[in-house]
């Protein structure tokens, strides 16, 4: 997503050379999850002399937010001034209730 937001409309082949200079996926497999991204929503796809064109259908802001809006939900208990305070260092971590001790430290371990 991020080659597709930086330049497009984009090509398999430019997606393919931007996401990794150093060592090339092959070019099916760049093709694949665009076409899937397609399929999802993520992507709009256009045809041109039998080439697809992608272009984002969503914007970086709003996939932020919501990846975001996941993390505070899922670690912070959707509670977004226990994430600042975890932001600036000055959370102390707590466990929800009813949260099982030795499951939130195989949590942590995972982690």
């Amino acid at each position: 997503m991020k080659a597709v937001w930086r330049q497009h409309p984009a090509t398999v082949k430019k997606v393919q050379a931007a996401i990794r200079p150093e060592r090339r996926l092959a070019y099916t497999t760049v093709m694949t999850i665009l076409y899937r991204l397609y399929l999802k929503g993520f992507l709009r796809r256009t045809l041109l002399n039998r080439t697809h064109y992608y272009e984002p259908a969503v914007g970086y802001a709003d996939v932020r937010d919501a990846a975001v809006g996941q993390i505070i939900d899922h670690f912070f208990q959707g509670s977004r001034e226990q994430f600042v305070q975890f932001l600036e260092g000055r959370s102390d971590y707590e466990l929800p209730p009813n949260t099982n001790r030795e499951m939130a430290e195989l949590d942590e371990t995972l982690l």
